[in-house]
């Protein structure tokens, strides 16, 4: 691992200073808890020795699938984004979601730093954010195996990209460690929401932008029954304001493709 990126790290448990013990092997210097550094990722999730947590909802159960995984980029994430979107609405390309977020984050200004890809996927915004940026350090972060190691394949190559298997709930950072942090397309399937603000906004450093892509609440969808069934969890745009200025955000900043959306804040 990295030695930048490992510095970037704090334990998942109790927020400790993590240290590499020995090539594949993470620890933190607070509580001892132990952790497994393989091929493509740095795993902050299983704790080493023990069993693999569960994928608790029928949508992260997918993002493990192999099958499933290979097809995401091209088939899979544009078919559910027109989906949920609504049929007839324009979704936005993968290019055209990252204008958004190159201009909102103000990659054109930027050279170094930490830059953090947060529910990465399949990775294709984590390897146009290591192009954008080819002297930054570019985190990528998911909870699914597979996804990883689909992105890791994609990435091969930048040197400048790191993977960590992590929980949004509980991010494993320090506190002010990224000047930015791109998320995507996953809100929907984050259990709590507010808990991923206060997270991101607790790793940003002052001035730091958050970007980020989900799907509005909307007449015609039951969301409950949306939830029960797949875990997806549409966010209400009349009050996603007021959830993230309580958070301490500023300058939100919002762009509609039918019920699908990109928004932007800042951490003042």
């Amino acid at each position: 691992m990295q030695p930048q990126v490992l510095d970037l790290l704090a334990c998942p448990v109790c927020s400790g200073e993590i240290k590499q013990s020995s090539g594949r092997r993470l620890e933190c210097a607070s509580c001892g808890r132990a952790s497994l550094v393989h091929e493509e990722f740095a795993d902050l999730v299983q704790e080493a020795g023990k069993p693999d947590p569960a994928a608790p909802t029928t949508a992260q159960q997918l993002m493990e699938s192999k099958a499933f995984v290979r097809l995401y980029e091209v088939a899979m994430r544009p078919f559910f984004a027109r989906l949920f979107a609504g049929f007839g609405s324009h979704v936005p390309s993968y290019r055209e979601e990252f204008d958004v977020y190159r201009s909102w984050l103000k990659l054109e200004e930027s050279r170094k730093g930490a830059w953090l890809d947060l529910s990465c996927g399949a990775g294709w915004f984590t390897d146009q954010l290591a192009a954008e940026l080819p002297d930054a350090t570019i985190v990528g972060l998911d909870i699914s195996v597979a996804m990883l190691k689909k992105a890791y394949e994609e990435t091969v190559g930048r040197r400048n990209v790191e993977f960590v298997r992590g929980d949004v709930r509980g991010l494993p950072f320090k506190d002010e460690s990224f000047d930015g942090v791109n998320n995507p397309g996953s809100l929907h399937l984050y259990a709590d929401p507010e808990a991923a603000y206060r997270e991101v906004y607790r790793l940003l450093k002052p001035g730091g932008v958050y970007t980020a892509s989900t799907f509005a609440l909307n007449d015609r969808v039951s969301s409950r029954l949306g939830v029960r069934l797949t875990g997806i969890r549409r966010t209400d745009l009349r009050t996603l304001p007021e959830h993230l200025e309580k958070v301490g955000f500023t300058d939100y900043r919002l762009v509609k493709f039918g019920s699908a959306f990109v928004f932007a804040v800042t951490k003042p």
